[in-house]
């Protein structure tokens, strides 16, 4: 093969394959991160207790996990909305996200109920916060997703603008030291329902849990809340703590990431997660988390992904990074395996059309040549038709195709003796 065939054929096909490696390397993500960022809550606190099972699950996949703790949900959203902070995921109660901030980020799902807890002190019973006027309410810490969601209810209930109760910004750990010291007359706060803190103030004594009569109509004004039931007795059967059935209202603690995170990394996120909170809890039912629910923030696709088919098919049966390489792999190769097939099969016939090309483009010159002859019988032109017949058989004797096409050049040869013999004879 001459290298013009060569430059013919691989030229075309080198363009093809370098096209498809810079689309490849322009439309495909780099390989996952091995460290990711996660912004919790405060220290000692659920946030806080469950980033560090994460961090541990991920260690053994090979990625190092990062904690920053935080003040709570209104900090994380924060911190997850500025690019500055190098936080990845966080975990963010729902109801804490703005309508403008939820394009920026996105859901790997639900984790566990956070039910609000109201303990107050005092004799009488209460089951609504109209009945809470005038005293002493702690409401959490400002930038906790407590502190967001109380204010609101509060608001609704017209219990700030009139200033009907005296409220104390302050973190579940003081708020319910506080009010078993008498500082404040009842205290707000989501925990789960095996927090320390919530059996620690279950067992204070002069100290309630407030059930919720209206519970169905804040959970209507408030899409993010949900209407839990905490049976008699679940906390201590022995004891019989609480006395009787409770209703509570209950977020969600939602499982938040900036938009753009790793593919890999949201898998293996929502794999840890499920081996974190899949359990049962005092509320939660066996297999009920993490879950695909909207919230303020849409689920990714990468999850929605995931909740459907579960794990991909080389993540069930490789490392995380063996399958992350095969993957990365594929998507280079695949592609151009795809093209170079048509185009392998492209490269015979137009090889038999190059080669045949050297032999057949004479055969126009010598049916030209053949025309003249038999249209100008006249016999004293016989001499310039031979010397046009001598050049093209030095032109076809000069070609020199491999030997599966000598055929052609033969049958070619054979062609202009033929038209010899018919100029000859008008002589």
């Amino acid at each position: 093969m001459s290298w013009q065939d060569l430059a013919l054929i691989g030229i075309p096909a080198a363009i093809a394959v370098a096209f498809l490696l810079w689309f490849a390397r322009e439309v495909v993500r780099p390989p996952p991160p091995s460290n990711l960022t996660m912004t919790a809550g405060a220290e000692g606190g659920a946030y806080a207790r469950f980033a560090e099972r994460y961090r541990d699950v991920l260690a053994r996949k090979g990625i190092r996990l990062t904690i920053k703790p935080s003040a709570g949900s209104i900090e994380n959203v924060a911190r997850l909305m500025d690019p500055k902070s190098g936080v990845d995921v966080g975990f963010v109660q729902s109801g804490s996200v703005s309508g403008s901030a939820a394009g920026n980020l996105v859901s790997l799902g639900s984790l566990y109920y956070e039910p609000l807890w109201v303990f107050y002190r005092g004799n009488r019973v209460i089951d609504r916060l109209k009945q809470l006027e005038g005293l002493r309410l702690a409401i959490g810490a400002p930038g906790s997703g407590t502190f967001h969601a109380v204010m609101q209810m509060l608001n609704a209930a017209g219990m700030v603008q009139a200033s009907r109760a005296q409220l104390k910004e302050l973190a579940t750990p003081q708020a319910a030291q506080a009010l078993q010291n008498g500082e404040v007359d009842a205290a707000f706060f989501f925990a789960s329902a095996e927090a320390p803190v919530v059996r620690q103030l279950l067992n204070a004594q002069d100290v309630k849990l407030m059930s919720w009569e209206r519970a169905e109509a804040y959970a209507r004004r408030f899409s993010y809340l949900t209407v839990v039931t905490l049976p008699s007795g679940v906390i201590d059967l022995e004891h019989d703590t609480p006395a009787s059935e409770v209703k509570l209202l209950a977020s969600t603690a939602e499982l938040i990431a900036r938009d753009g995170l790793h593919p890999a990394l949201s898998d293996l996120l929502i794999e840890a997660a499920q081996q974190i909170h899949s359990g049962a809890g005092l509320i939660e039912r066996p297999g009920e988390f993490p879950a695909p629910r909207e919230t303020d923030v849409a689920l990714s696709d990468d999850a929605q992904r995931y909740y459907r088919s579960g794990k991909t098919f080389l993540n069930r049966y490789l490392p995380f990074w063996a399958a992350t390489l095969v993957q990365r792999a594929l998507v280079f190769l695949l592609p151009i395996v795809a093209v170079m097939i048509p185009v392998f099969k492209l490269v015979p016939p137009l090889y038999r059309w190059r080669v045949r090309s050297r032999v057949y483009r004479w055969y126009g010159d010598l049916m030209m040549l053949e025309h003249e002859v038999h249209s100008d019988p006249a016999p004293g032109s016989s001499e310039r038709y031979l010397k046009r017949l001598d050049w093209i058989e030095e032109r076809v004797n000069s070609t020199w195709p491999p030997l599966s096409f000598a055929e052609e050049r033969y049958a070619l040869l054979a062609h202009v003796r033929a038209v010899r013999q018919a100029i000859e004879r008008r002589k």
